[in-house]
């Protein structure tokens, strides 16, 4: 996939996740984003990624603009897809073009094409079909799944491969979604 198809994809994810929002809870709770982000992390660098996911999602960050925290939660699982999305695409990138990859690097990383192909399936469940629809059931089980099969590629990287703090960027996104998706009590 060429970096314009990537662009592409990263511009698009926001429409796609604004369709995808619903009201899931009668009498659900509204809130402000930063409300919400702030409620989830005591860091200020989880804090600051949770207000980057609200942003990049068309999200109004203003005090007087409140939400359902179902689309919050909606919004945590779709930027975790097209973060899990981009990561495998440069997985493939450096098998198909780094010929300077040693076979113990290659097979870690052929396996964590693996891990993300497994990884992208879950949390593209959650994302595409669990809470659009509102069904909360095994709703956990799916984050896990998503969440260990991300640890599973960190755990076959050495740090200095340039995959690596991308695996590690998106272990903090999958937990963010999972954190944000307490909101809605299904956790």
């Amino acid at each position: 996939m060429t970096m314009s198809k990537i662009i592409l994809l990263l511009l698009v994810a926001p429409l796609r996740m604004a369709a995808a929002r619903s009201d899931c809870l009668p009498g659900g709770q509204h809130m402000e984003a930063s409300f919400a982000c702030s409620m989830m992390w005591l860091s200020k660098p989880q804090q600051d990624l949770c207000i980057r996911i609200m942003i990049w999602g068309g999200i109004d960050m203003s005090v007087s603009h409140k939400e359902e925290e179902t689309g919050y939660v909606t919004l945590a699982a779709w930027f975790a897809v097209e973060s899990f999305d981009v990561t495998r695409i440069a997985a493939r990138n450096q098998l198909s073009h780094n010929t300077s990859l040693s076979g113990q690097e290659r097979h870690a990383y052929e396996g964590c094409m693996k891990d993300y192909a497994l990884a992208g399936r879950h949390i593209t469940r959650v994302a595409n079909e669990m809470l659009p629809s509102c069904r909360f059931t095994d709703l956990s089980y799916e984050y896990n799944r998503a969440l260990n099969s991300i640890v599973t590629c960190m755990n076959r990287l050495s740090v200095n491969t340039p995959l690596y703090p991308m695996v590690l960027a998106d272990q903090d996104k999958a937990v963010l979604a999972y954190h944000l998706a307490t909101l809605i009590g299904v956790l």
